[in-house]
């Protein structure tokens, strides 16, 4: 139960976390600058919580825990976070939000065959049931005609990548809590493997540049959503299985839609099948 809470409060922040997106790139905002400024933040605010929690613990981590948590923090916050911010900035926040949530699929198929894991048949069914409610969401928010040809482009593109590399993310690090469980210390190594990475992708000049660009403010916003909700992922998967916590968290359209239609609502339409795929996805989550 305490993990499927805080995969809801993971779909919390993920899900508003794409509508402050969009208020940075109306302000000329980089999506590669946004992925820095975001992991640059969630660093002092783990160092921060950390002695509430246990403090950070470095001395008896094993070699397969240090690479579960760095590969983990490379494939959310340094490529999946990447992906899914260029695909905000090019479909809009609810249909990049969607995709990228159809994740789950991937994590629960690794997890069967490389974790082991026991996916049962609701499991299975509640799955399939948030895909083809990700699949209406994505569909309504597509180029007009609503043929899948037009949404070839890099915006999808990148939000299949996203979908793809958070897809994968939670094995790592669910492989590296099964060596130590240890999700202070997890989040924060992810967060500073991600920010170098992120930081080395980014051409230097326009990361100057963007650092005081008028988008900083929602960028660093998006960041502290971006760090609790990663945190709330890990303790998640510290006390659940992944096949349990992560797919728990697509619900985080259902949060992007209620926040578009209230913050976005004259920058993005919300259609009818939006709505029927929401709906969809809160069945799937409550057989979950």
């Amino acid at each position: 139960m305490q993990g499927k809470v805080l995969a809801l409060m993971t779909a919390l922040c993920f899900g508003l976390n794409p509508v402050i997106l969009k208020y940075g790139f109306a302000r000329k905002g980089r999506s590669d600058v946004a992925v820095v400024i975001g992991l640059l933040i969630a660093v002092p605010i783990y160092l921060l919580w950390a002695p509430f929690v246990g403090g950070i613990s470095l001395a008896h981590l094993s070699l397969q825990a240090w690479i579960g948590f760095i590969f983990g923090g490379i494939f959310g916050g340094a490529i999946g976070r990447r992906w899914l911010y260029l695909a905000v900035q090019r479909l809009g926040a609810s249909p990049a939000a969607a995709i990228k949530n159809s994740a789950p699929m991937i994590t629960t198929a690794l997890a069967l065959v490389v974790l082991g894991e026991h996916v049962t048949s609701l499991q299975w069914l509640a799955i399939v049931e948030i895909v083809v409610g990700i699949t209406l969401v994505s569909w309504s928010g597509g180029t007009p005609g609503g043929r899948w040809s037009q949404f070839l482009n890099v915006g999808m593109l990148a939000a299949i990548g996203a979908a793809i590399s958070y897809g994968i993310r939670p094995l790592f690090l669910k492989w590296g809590l099964d060596q130590a469980n240890v999700p202070m210390t997890a989040a924060l190594i992810g967060a500073l493997a991600a920010a170098a990475l992120a930081i080395a992708l980014t051409p230097q000049r326009e990361l100057w540049t963007g650092m005081w660009a008028p988008s900083t403010g929602a960028f660093a916003i998006s960041g502290v959503l971006q760090s609790l909700g990663f945190l709330a992922l890990t303790f998640g998967l510290s006390s659940a299985n992944v096949s349990v916590v992560y797919p728990v968290t697509s619900a985080a359209p259902l949060f992007t839609l209620l926040f578009t239609a209230l913050l976005l609502r004259k920058t993005e339409r919300i259609r009818w099948p939006t709505v029927v795929g929401a709906c969809v996805i809160v069945v799937g989550v409550i057989q979950l």
